[in-house]
């Protein structure tokens, strides 16, 4: 992500993403993500993204990151986060972090569109999400299953099965 429209100040430690900068990136199941900075900018600690969803999203599946922990601080709406065996709900203002190994999902279960920031760390952990990009726009949009499934091994991220049923209710804080 070098080159993302950084300002670096005189002596080149810090980094600086204007506001609604970055590098969108196509994805398979409607959710919107900007790559904001990545392992290069942060000498791999972590990579940060922002994410939105539409109302009534639920397509992220049921997956583990078996090398990163992901962190999210929903900005706007509430996304709904499924661990440990249930949903639940984080309104905006919430963080949630998901430790490595922790099976997950996410979606919206709201009539609002939902927005999040995305923390993985460490950074490396996250470059599939261009990599997944680069399949996807190569593939004019419908990527071959067996190299999406090769893309997510090589960074650690295994696909259980799809997002969970929700209750009946829409998901609540527990």
């Amino acid at each position: 992500m070098t080159g993302m429209n950084r300002v670096p100040d005189r002596d080149g430690r810090i980094v600086l993403v204007p506001p609604k900068r970055g590098v969108p990136v196509a994805r398979l199941n409607g959710e919107t993500t900007v790559l904001v900075v990545g392992a290069e900018d942060t000498d791999g600690a972590y990579a940060l993204r922002r994410n939105s969803a539409p109302p009534r999203f639920h397509a992220v599946p049921l997956h583990v990151h078996r090398d990163a922990e992901e962190a999210f601080l929903v900005t706007d709406g509430e996304l709904a986060v499924y661990a440990d065996g249930h949903w639940q709900t984080a309104p905006s203002g919430s963080f949630v972090l998901i430790p490595r190994g922790t099976e997950h999902a996410i979606g919206n279960a709201s009539p609002a569109t939902v927005s999040w920031t995305t923390v993985i760390s460490p950074g490396a952990a996250a470059e599939w999400v261009q990599a997944e990009h680069d399949l996807i726009v190569a593939s004019g949009g419908e990527p071959d299953r067996g190299h999406l499934a090769d893309i997510h091994r090589r960074f650690g991220l295994e696909i259980i099965g799809p997002a969970p049923t929700w209750p009946e209710e829409p998901p609540g804080p527990r």
